[in-house]
């Protein structure tokens, strides 16, 4: 018979660090329901929430607390259900509430009871050393985050594309554009469709180069582009991009999932 192991009390110096890797887990919890052009955002919102609230610890004031709370309100007023995890994990518990240490499960409601008043808080010392570790993983998340983003030129033309498209009366973009029915953003490998964006845009190519659509006199990459946007909910722009480099796509596991594509389709027709 297993005799069940008595659990070690916590160690007081590995409180902060402990601490620490909870808030970062929860972070990376609360980040699921942000776009990828949003996650960014939702990291130096915690950033900002960490100063404002090592001012509060210094001078725990009401109008410091203040300041956090209408911190908090606005990105609430903002993100909306994009916080629904955020809020689920309680975030607002590491910034000075009371019950910090039982509530993020660093010590049971029995141990945390049995502490005295002073140590079921932590003291400022301990307080500036969970910020430091949140702050300098928080940093390394901003860095690899932004190495995911495209370049900030790039972003622009993209806009500018965008505007240009919108700003063409009854051209063929808006109509087509106009029965646009995914309001969602879809990410590049994200399988809502069993093509990923890449290989979206060699099919298209394909499908162009045998004859299935109107051949580039009669139909342009941007309205093609948009057309399948209304059917894939890929961004037309970065379609239209992709197939304009179709040959960078054109790598075997690419190649392999639309063979496998056009496999299944023979299938399903042999089968009337």
């Amino acid at each position: 018979m297993d005799v069940p192991t008595e659990k070690k009390p916590v160690n007081r110096r590995h409180v902060p660090s402990l601490l620490a890797r909870k808030y970062m887990k929860d972070y990376e919890a609360s980040l699921v329901d942000f776009p990828e052009n949003k996650k960014v955002e939702l990291l130096e919102h915690l950033l900002e929430c960490l100063a404002i609230i090592e001012t509060y610890v210094a001078d725990s004031t009401t109008e410091n607390w203040k300041t956090y709370a209408n911190k908090e309100n606005a990105f609430l007023k903002k993100h909306g259900k994009r916080l629904k995890i955020y809020n689920q994990k309680k975030m607002y518990t590491y910034y000075g509430d009371s019950t910090l240490l039982v509530e993020k499960d660093i010590y049971t409601a029995d141990e945390w009871n049995a502490l005295g008043g002073e140590m079921q808080t932590l003291n400022p010392n301990e307080y500036a050393d969970f910020i430091h570790l949140c702050r300098n993983s928080l940093y390394l998340e901003r860095h690899y985050l932004l190495l995911e983003q495209s370049p900030e030129d790039e972003k622009e033309a993209e806009e500018k594309d965008k505007s240009k498209g919108l700003s063409e009366p009854l051209s063929e973009v808006n109509i087509l554009q106009s029965f646009k029915k995914f309001k969602g953003k879809r990410e590049a490998h994200d399988k809502k469709t069993c093509l990923n964006q890449e290989q979206t845009a060699l099919l298209m190519y394909y499908l162009q180069h045998e004859g299935v659509f109107l051949k580039d006199e009669n139909l342009d990459d941007k309205t093609m582009s948009v057309a399948f946007e209304i059917l894939t909910g890929y961004s037309f722009n970065t379609l239209r991009q992709t197939v304009g480099k179709f040959a960078k796509s054109r790598t075997p596991e690419n190649l392999k999932e639309i063979s496998k594509l056009l496999t299944h389709l023979k299938e399903a027709v042999e089968k009337g």
